[in-house]
């Protein structure tokens, strides 16, 4: 890891980690609707062993088929520390595991995983293309890939808008200049079905599949 690289990781880490306290009440309902969403498109066979990247505070476990294995992991050690206490009360006979972990630098094997969900991480990279190469390499052959995020309008003032804003967005987490659609097509991952989802049509759910 270079220190360019390094320094955006403890800056990742430093926001988020600010951010733990209040990030239900903030971002909690406002995108909760996309997570919802995004949820609603996993299988709901029982007993998979599901990735899930950016758990953050663990406010999707609910959302999560029964007797799932839930395999959570966040940049921030905050973040973690407040998904084990939401995990030490989860029902649906859910087995939970919470590292504090680089989503660019996934520490599992190959196809390690039945399926892969990532809610709003894929802006907070500093290497996105990386990020979508390493939620294939975990996922099983036939696996689920499912993201949901914001994502550029590809064209039109809207475009220009989410361009001029996203230097100020880089300093509170994330960007904004980044079409995460047309990234995630370009990769390996089989893109079945992208949905908008949130106030405005902000975000995007993209459901797609490792072949």
């Amino acid at each position: 890891m270079n220190n360019k690289r390094k320094i955006l990781v403890r800056s990742m880490e430093k926001i988020y980690s600010f951010y733990s306290p209040f990030y239900d009440f903030i971002f909690g309902k406002t995108l909760q609707p996309g997570r919802e969403l995004a949820f609603s498109y996993l299988n709901k066979d029982p007993y998979q062993k599901i990735l899930e990247i950016g758990v953050g505070t663990g406010i999707t476990f609910t959302l999560y088929p029964k007797q799932s294995h839930i395999v959570g992991i966040d940049i921030s050690p905050k973040m973690i520390e407040r998904a084990k206490k939401k995990a030490a009360i989860s029902s649906n006979g859910h087995k939970i595991s919470l590292y504090v972990m680089d989503a660019c630098n996934l520490e599992f094997e190959d196809e390690s995983f039945d399926a892969v969900i990532s809610p709003y991480v894929i802006t907070t990279v500093k290497d996105p293309l990386k990020l979508c190469h390493e939620m294939h390499r975990v996922c099983k052959i036939g696996g689920q890939i499912i993201i949901v995020n914001h994502s550029k309008s590809p064209h039109g003032l809207r475009s220009r808008f989410e361009e001029w804003l996203s230097p100020f967005f880089a300093r509170v987490g994330f960007v904004t200049d980044l079409d995460v659609v047309e990234l995630v097509s370009s990769t390996e991952i089989q893109v079945e079905k992208v949905v908008d989802c949130n106030i405005f049509n902000l975000h995007k759910v993209i459901v797609g599949l490792k072949k």
